[in-house]
């Protein structure tokens, strides 16, 4: 009955934690589809890829969005015919840099482990830059939506209150399309967050610990952690601190990497908007370079 109840406990937890940034994610993607059209996206996204994927990091900046919140802004963007390189750096970034989440990493880690604070700005940056190039010239010119919103599903035809400019329809609108969005992904939050916290529950702590003095397999053995447990990106690196008496600071940093870029929760997300192929390469990608990057550190750093 205690493990029923553990498990209860932190389904709540991580649900509810997801569910305000979800909710925010939803309706920024609602702002985007009423008032933001084609037209004015293609005038702000420069051509060139990789300036593309910086103003896909600039706008991660400014969104306050956890790993969950930004799939529905992702998916929006898509349909506004955004390259995907923007979506995919902004959506990798957006967890790592925007305000909220570099408030709380400066005040877990700045005062004791500063280059921590300052590495997972930098590489959440180049990395989100090189996944997103990568997967822009992986996918360019294919379908990636599993369930694209056309005409049909929305319900919208040419006297739909959408394409209509009075304010009320407008707020109607931004309703309409936030509540579609918002119940397209909160299903596969709460399936996602019941399998995390079995996870939290279930998997031996001392597991951890048979790495933690081999700097390589202390690395992997973090990320595969920070995807297990999906903690949200506003949150994890308090976890991460209390991890550095026993990890090595590299291994903390590819942790602090890989949880806001893709975790348990956010793939069942991912898989329920998203076609198989293209979700598990970003997977793919994103442990990888991750690794590699972090092992550089190791190297050089």
């Amino acid at each position: 009955m205690d493990i029923i109840k553990n498990i209860s406990i932190l389904f709540t937890s991580i649900f509810f934690e997801s569910l305000p940034f979800l909710i925010l994610g939803a309706i920024l993607s609602s702002f985007i589809e009423v008032f933001i059209s084609k037209e004015k996206i293609a005038k702000l996204i420069p051509k060139n890829k990789i300036l593309g994927s910086i103003v896909g990091v600039i706008i991660g900046f400014f969104i306050p969005a956890c790993d969950c919140a930004v799939i529905p802004i992702a998916k929006r963007l898509i349909q506004k015919e955004v390259p995907l390189h923007v979506v995919v750096s902004f959506m990798l970034s957006s967890p790592i840099i925007n305000p909220v989440v570099l408030l709380s990493t400066y005040f877990a880690f700045y005062k004791t482990n500063p280059e921590i604070f300052y590495m997972r700005i930098l590489l959440g940056i180049v990395i989100s830059l090189i996944i997103g190039i990568i997967m822009g010239i992986l996918y360019k010119n294919k379908n990636v939506i599993r369930n694209r919103m056309d005409e049909e599903e929305c319900g919208c035809n040419e006297h739909c209150h959408c394409h209509e400019k009075t304010h009320e329809n407008k707020l109607k609108s931004i309703v309409k399309h936030a509540s579609y969005d918002l119940f397209d992904v909160v299903k596969y939050l709460m399936f996602g967050a019941i399998i995390a916290s079995c996870i939290q529950v279930l998997l031996p702590r001392n597991v951890l610990l048979m790495f933690h003095n081999n700097t390589v397999l202390s690395i992997v053995v973090l990320m595969i952690f920070a995807y297990l447990i999906s903690l949200c990106s506003t949150s994890d690196s308090f976890v991460g601190k209390s991890l550095l008496a026993t990890f090595p600071s590299t291994s903390i940093l590819a942790y602090l990497l890989l949880g806001p870029m893709i975790d348990i929760k956010n793939t069942f997300i991912l898989l329920g908007n998203y076609k198989k192929s293209f979700v598990f390469t970003l997977i793919s990608l994103i442990f990888i370079v991750i690794f590699i990057s972090t092992l550089l550190v190791v190297l050089f750093l």
